[in-house]
């Protein structure tokens, strides 16, 4: 698609998006007072975030004017939706300039800067917000200036502490089968602990009945994805919003009895509550990065990308488990040794030996089913693991693999490095993981034959 079609048709997309959520906050407002839910700042700077080709110099003036485009078709008079969306789109910019800044903290990717920066981006957004939204209200409702740039900071806080993290969270097209798996591993306690303590607050009521859902949303924090966290603070935030609205959950007792009304106070107190799932889904989130770094560290093997030693014994561990495996492991092992590779290292170089390893291994793989395994035993040694593989196909394969290795060309500043290659082949049927020894020495007895007898070949330990 053309570069100048590409950007109408963005231009079309958000400015039909900014219209249309401007139009679901209009439906829950008049010209009276603010609305009740304003979705519409929250997410589009979430969007922008989330979407950096979205995020342009010009992308501004095209949401004022699906916003502005809302307000007339409403019925607003232009000069006040001029000042309302412009009071929107200050919160957008604001938010967007925090969210990306450096200041706070550094050295992260575009997305988790962000989600660490939601609530000061969240709290100067709706203040600067408010304020211009509070005195486009004095100016043609005749609020009080205070209470008018209140309710707009409330409404702005809380909302954006709602969806501001679920948009800029929304997985990518290659996370979604990693987020179905957690999902299918967790369990759905923690779901019915807050269903339970919200009905609970609603019960009791009173002010101290806003954070009843908390620890129920804490437990949400460690057991789902990040993702699936904020959706849930989400559900619950609105739904004590649209209850205290509705008199349904009384927090304050006589409104008149206090500086705010209980709306806004529902509000701030919804924006101070969830805010903290989200820092423990982001901790969360980041030690289980850390822990699957580590553990990558330590099961595979950095140079060649094999499984190490360690990591082998833990993916058989979970192939063999009854859960995966009821009947057990059968297939084949290689141990495929890398011919005369010391004299690689003494001639060239180590630097040059590491080359060889990893440039094998790659042959290696590119042979090989996906679902195989493939370790680094140790040296130029290796071996591979085939699940379901018959000894005649078993043979056919390590044959073919010896002759990639030996037709694989391996250039390395004007020398060729190419290798041959000797596999010994032994039958795996186990049941657990200790059983795998006993076929890798048949394997590995097999290699010694093929070494002893000229190199360059595939022993079988069975008769074909």
């Amino acid at each position: 698609m053309p570069k100048n079609k590409y950007n109408i048709n963005q231009a079309i997309i958000l400015f039909s998006l900014a219209m249309l959520l401007s139009t679901i906050g209009l439906e829950s407002r008049n010209l009276a007072s603010l609305s009740l839910f304003w979705p519409s700042n929250a997410i589009l700077l979430g969007l922008l975030i989330r979407f950096p080709a979205l995020d342009k110099p010009s992308t501004l003036l095209i949401l004022f004017l699906g916003m502005f485009t809302a307000d007339i078709l409403y019925g607003t008079p232009v000069v006040i939706a001029m000042g309302l969306d412009a009071a929107n789109i200050l919160f957008i910019a604001t938010g967007r300039w925090v969210l990306l800044s450096n200041h706070f903290t550094r050295g992260h990717s575009r997305r988790l800067q962000a989600l660490l920066h939601v609530f000061p981006a969240s709290l100067l957004g709706a203040a600067v917000c408010a304020l211009a939204g509070a005195i486009v209200s004095e100016h043609y409702f005749e609020d009080e200036l205070f209470q008018a740039w209140f309710s707009w900071f409330s409404e702005q806080m809380s909302t954006s502490i709602l969806l501001l993290p679920l948009v800029i969270s929304l997985p990518r097209r290659d996370e979604l089968a990693q987020l179905a798996s957690a999902l299918r591993e967790s369990t759905v306690l923690p779901i019915l602990a807050l269903v339970l303590t919200t009905i609970t607050g609603i019960w009791v009521g009173g002010g101290g009945s806003l954070i009843y859902p908390l620890p129920a949303l804490l437990w949400c924090a460690i057991s789902y994805p990040l993702f699936i966290t904020c959706f849930l603070t989400l559900i619950t935030g609105i739904s004590e919003i649209i209850l205290v609205a509705g008199n349904v959950l009384n927090i304050q007792g006589k409104d008149d009895l206090f500086r705010i009304d209980s709306l806004s106070s529902a509000r701030l107190g919804v924006a101070a509550m969830l805010i903290s799932p989200l820092i423990v889904a982001l901790s969360t989130a980041s030690n289980k990065k850390l822990v699957a770094r580590i553990t990558k560290r330590a099961d595979y093997d950095f140079l060649t990308g094999a499984l190490t030693r360690s990591g082998l014994a833990s993916k058989l561990e979970s192939l063999v488990t009854p859960r995966h495996r009821p009947k057990g492991f059968f297939g084949a092992v290689f141990v495929i040794d890398i011919d005369r590779f010391k004299n690689i290292n003494d001639t060239y170089g180590h630097a040059s030996g590491d080359y060889v390893l990893a440039k094998t291994v790659e042959c290696i793989r590119q042979g090989l089913q996906q679902s195989a395994l493939v370790c680094r035993m140790g040296g130029e040694e290796f071996l591979v693991i085939i699940e379901g593989i018959s000894q005649p196909r078993a043979f056919l394969l390590a044959n073919r693999l010896r002759h990639s290795i030996e037709e694989n060309v391996i250039m390395l500043d004007g020398n060729n490095l190419s290798v041959t290659a000797s596999i010994g082949i032994s039958a795996l049927n186990i049941n657990n993981v200790n059983s795998l020894d006993e076929s890798i020495t048949r394997a590995d007895e097999q290699l010694y034959i093929a070494k002893s007898s000229g190199r360059n070949q595939v022993r079988p330990e069975f008769v074909l």
